[in-house]
């Protein structure tokens, strides 16, 4: 297991800058996930502790050893890339054992660590057969054994489940989950997949254009935003953000909304509205509105029997002053509505 630890990092391709100045602490044995829209300089920083992509400056420390100029094959690490990098002319079997030839690991000792993570992974029975004859899921596995007989300090993970369909990746990231709190190992993982970084993180960092917004648990992220971008990037559909005003701007969750055909007392937000689209989604109904000033905004609720929220319906949407958040002219978080901080900030906000 190991800590990786950047320190005033710095990261530029000619004369452009990808990253600068950049601290970040990976904590030992956490399943770490760095999350981003294409470009924000996630993949970036992955390739940094690999040794495939060195820093253009600052250090960056492994369990407090410089290792910024470290050839890659000096570092603890093993990485498991989008594309599987399998070797289709050889067995299950050849795959995994091939970096454990490459160190001179002896033959008995490699007989035993294929055939323990061969059992970890599930792909005892199929160590003799070729990746042309296994599903994605399965070759994505042998890929995940191939680094786990390192026995590495940390794993580091480029959008490994991003070829597969969307069923086997909900599959897949509860095994990776279970892999992870089995082995103990730091895991760092790249996703540009907002939901696998809630479902499988114990810490997100959260990037755009090589800055890190905001680090936290998911659950963090998600109920204490840092800014405007956290709160719209996490959460599916985003944060409603409106206008209030001499710049400042509050936002509501989907799933934060009340919306009925006729007001109800004790709330902090009220806006009339008009349902413009109504989607089943199983448990849960997600519904489109238009807003009296023309906004639109989703409401998402777990009422999925409510026969009377139609398309072309009038209704009144409504929040708890507890739900709202608000932001500052820079889209800072600047706090949740209350009796004690910002609601007295809400005047012309309801109609």
């Amino acid at each position: 297991m190991a800590e990786i630890v950047f320190e005033k990092v710095g990261k530029s391709f000619g004369s452009t800058k990808v990253i600068e100045n950049l601290d970040l602490t990976i904590e030992d044995g956490k399943f770490t996930v760095l999350v981003g829209s294409s470009g924000c300089g996630k993949t970036t920083l992955l390739r940094m502790i690999a040794g495939i992509g060195p820093a253009t400056s600052g250090r960056i420390l492994m369990d407090g050893k410089d290792i910024t100029h470290q050839p890659p094959e000096k570092r603890d690490i093993a990485m498991v890339f989008q594309n599987y990098a399998i070797y289709p002319t050889m067995s299950v079997r050849e795959n995994i054992e091939f970096g454990l030839k490459n160190k001179k690991v002896p033959k008995d000792e490699r007989d035993r660590r294929i055939a323990e993570y061969a059992e970890i992974v599930g792909m005892t029975p199929y160590l003799d057969r070729k990746p042309s004859d296994l599903s994605g899921g399965q070759r994505q596995r042998i890929a995940l054994a191939r680094a786990m007989v390192k026995k590495p300090s940390v794993f580091l993970m480029d959008e490994p489940l991003s070829n597969l369909d969307a069923k086997l990746r909900a599959a897949m990231r509860v095994e990776l989950i279970e892999l992870q709190r089995r082995l103990g190992t730091t895991f760092v993982y790249v996703t540009h997949d907002q939901i696998e970084a809630m479902s499988m993180a114990d810490t997100i960092v959260l990037m755009e254009k090589g800055e890190i917004q905001q680090i936290g648990s998911p659950e963090e992220i998600y109920h204490e935003p840092a800014n405007i971008f956290s709160a719209q990037f996490i959460g599916t559909p985003p944060m409603n953000v409106l206008d209030m005003g001499d710049g400042i701007r509050f936002g509501v969750r989907p799933e934060s909304i009340d919306m009925e055909h006729e007001r109800v007392d004790g709330m902090a937000l009220y806006r009339r509205g008009h349902i413009v689209t109504r989607e089943m989604l199983g448990a849960e109904m997600q519904y489109k509105v238009r807003l009296s000033d023309g906004n639109t905004i989703m409401v998402r609720s777990d009422e999925n029997d409510r026969t009377d929220l139609q398309e072309d319906s009038d209704v009144w949407i409504m929040a708890r002053s507890g739900r709202l958040h608000f932001f500052d002219k820079d889209g800072k978080h600047i706090g949740h509505g209350g009796p004690d901080n910002l609601l007295a900030k809400l005047g012309g906000m309801n109609e």
